[in-house]
């Protein structure tokens, strides 16, 4: 009787041929035989070296959501190839495998780069706006819960930072972050009586209200925080322009001399206009509050992407 399991190197698909059905039975029980092969577009999250040839990995796939993976000898390289490994905030196509329902990392088996944002790399406020919006979608969305049009809007965000103002674009990432996951505050109407709230007015902003407050409702609540009028209109703007497919295209001032980057031919793009560094900062801020009070936890990127802007880096 012949019983042989071999496994492919690199790639972690298991072939099976066996002579007896009732082993065949136990290794389909135990997941040793084939996994099925999952194809996406993915955009790289997080990346963690597991040993001197592999890397675990971190990807927010188009249909598939949020997925760890192991790369098993990926940074293994040959005498014709040198091998680097995957690096932080590529684009590609990834082929992966993973036994339903468990919790274990899947298995990274093909990675094909179609991206990696060059531009990032050179502009630090540009870089440090790009790890940001990768670590809020890593710690605000849930592993396998597919976010087509949270990842569109990621890509449009990578690629407009080649030329947009980093808090322009990344507070529109924000914007359809918090509508794709459920969390969009009120920002026209008190979030607590529910009448209208007018920028001219003292304003506050409660993220465990879910809202913007008016004077009246604010002394009664211990968490909130004081919105300045130029943010809360920005605020206001920037909600209103958060397209469900996530394009961006940015007016830039008339002291502005880069031009206006624009999405692909034929599909529905949305405006954002490049205010002054006051609103852009104020609305940032408010928006960065709302995801601290959520995670219960600063976002690591916060603070240094604040002092690059203000120090005219950018």
């Amino acid at each position: 009787m012949t019983q042989r399991c071999r496994r492919v190197s690199l790639r972690g698909v298991f072939f099976v041929r066996t002579a007896d059905p009732a082993w065949l039975c136990r290794a389909k029980e135990s997941g040793a035989c084939t996994l099925a092969l999952i194809h996406d577009e993915a955009i790289v999250l997080r990346r963690l070296d597991y040993s001197e040839t592999s890397q675990v990995l971190l990807v927010f796939c188009r249909a598939h959501g949020a997925q760890r993976l192991i790369a098993k000898g990926i940074k293994r390289g040959t005498k014709r190839r040198v091998a680097v490994g995957v690096d932080l905030l590529e684009r590609g196509t990834v082929v992966f495998s993973r036994r339903p329902g468990s919790e274990a990392l899947g298995t990274l088996t093909e990675w094909r780069q179609r991206d990696a944002f060059p531009h990032l790399r050179r502009d630090l406020p540009r870089w440090y706006a790009a790890q940001y919006a990768a670590e809020a979608a890593a710690h605000l969305t849930e592993e396998g819960d597919p976010h087509p049009g949270l990842f569109d809007a990621t890509i449009t965000m990578l690629e407009s930072l080649a030329t947009a103002p980093p808090l322009a674009a990344l507070t529109h990432w924000v914007h359809v972050l918090l509508r794709e996951i459920g969390l969009t505050p009120e920002w026209s109407r008190c979030a607590a009586c529910g009448r209208e709230v007018s920028a001219a007015e003292p304003v506050f902003f409660s993220s465990r209200q879910g809202g913007v407050v008016c004077r009246d409702c604010e002394p009664a609540l211990v968490e909130k925080r004081r919105v300045p009028r130029e943010a809360i209109e920005a605020l206001r703007f920037g909600a209103k322009q958060a397209s469900p497919n996530g394009e961006l295209l940015v007016e830039h001032d008339e002291d502005e001399n880069a031009a206006a980057p624009r999405g692909p031919a034929g599909r529905n793009a949305v405006v954002v206009a490049a205010r002054g560094s006051t609103a852009e900062m104020g609305a940032f801020d408010v928006l960065d509050y709302h995801l601290r009070e959520t995670l219960a936890r600063p976002l690591r990127l916060a603070q240094p992407l604040r002092d690059a802007i203000r120090t005219g880096r950018a």
